[in-house]
């Protein structure tokens, strides 16, 4: 029916706006969907853009809205990237801080070697955690270091993950080369006076080796072999130690072995330890 005066439709405007906001709404809902985090208010609808934080959620006017958690500041250092493994002295100190406007923040952070994680530990008052990894983490050569740094979520701060990738590179210590290239003469033969490839005798093999992997001249006899270094316990043996019995020297392989020119039957050889009370010596 047409209105008697202006010949309009009766509630034309009212049901023009009502399909406006079944169109508003419709758009809003396919932007939820696909991601986004919906955004409602009395009178219109829409979505916010899809990725964002929805978190710290406020109603204000009938108006959902959204805010970024902050993000925490993280630093990480370490105090070198060479060391020596057998040397405390030389082990690489991480440091990690994570802060917020000038303040600590709780959380934990974490070392990972080679892909191995090796230690974990809370962040203290001032969000700050430190890492010394020991040598036995880490192999000869390079080692890819990753470390990650984690906001609690008590702290109200985004879930980002923080990290930093460094390169350590362990050095063999001396008495690792010892034992390594004492390694390669093993099958030689034992020949009495002997100190080269030709042939060795006790003596003459560990001053041939020592020579060759460190450098250092050693005493041609066994007995005076004894007194280069100094003595170190059985259980404080490392590889390339000295073992010293009377009249006669080997190198200390590990794990209960050593390498020695035992004999003209057995020439050089790798076996285990048989010294029933052998002198550990450290050169």
């Amino acid at each position: 029916m047409t209105h008697a005066l202006t010949g309009a439709r009766p509630h034309a405007a009212t049901d023009s706006h009502r399909r406006f906001r079944r169109a508003a709404f419709a758009m809003s809902l396919t932007a939820a969907l696909a991601g986004g985090t919906l955004v409602a208010g009395a009178q219109s609808a829409s979505a916010a853009p899809a990725g964002a934080n929805a978190t710290n959620v406020q109603a204000l006017g009938g108006t959902v809205v959204t805010a970024k958690k902050p993000t925490p500041r993280v630093s990480i250092t370490v105090s070198r990237k060479t060391g020596t493994k057998g040397k405390a002295k030389t082990r690489p100190v991480y440091t990690v801080k994570a802060t917020r406007a000038g303040d600590g923040v709780k959380g934990r952070a974490k070392v990972f070697i080679d892909g191995k994680k090796v230690a974990v530990k809370k962040l203290n008052a001032n969000g700050v955690a430190r890492f010394r990894p020991t040598w036995g983490k880490y192999d000869v050569g390079r080692n890819k270091i990753r470390i990650v740094a984690d906001a609690a979520a008590s702290t109200g701060l985004a879930d980002v993950t923080k990290h930093r990738t460094v390169k350590v590179k362990a050095k063999k210590t001396s008495g690792a080369k010892v034992v390594s290239v004492a390694h390669r003469y093993i099958g030689s033969r034992y020949v009495y006076g002997g100190s080269s490839p030709r042939g060795f005798d006790c003596s003459g093999f560990t001053s041939y080796v020592y020579k060759k992997a460190t450098g250092k001249n050693l005493p041609r006899s066994s007995s005076a072999q004894r007194s280069v270094g100094h003595r170190v316990s059985r259980s404080a043996a490392r590889p390339g130690d000295i073992v010293y019995t009377p009249g006669h020297v080997a190198i200390y392989a590990g794990k209960g072995k050593v390498i020695e020119a035992g004999n003209p039957r057995t020439g050089v050889v790798k076996r285990s330890m048989w010294q029933d009370n052998p002198t550990f010596i450290r050169v």
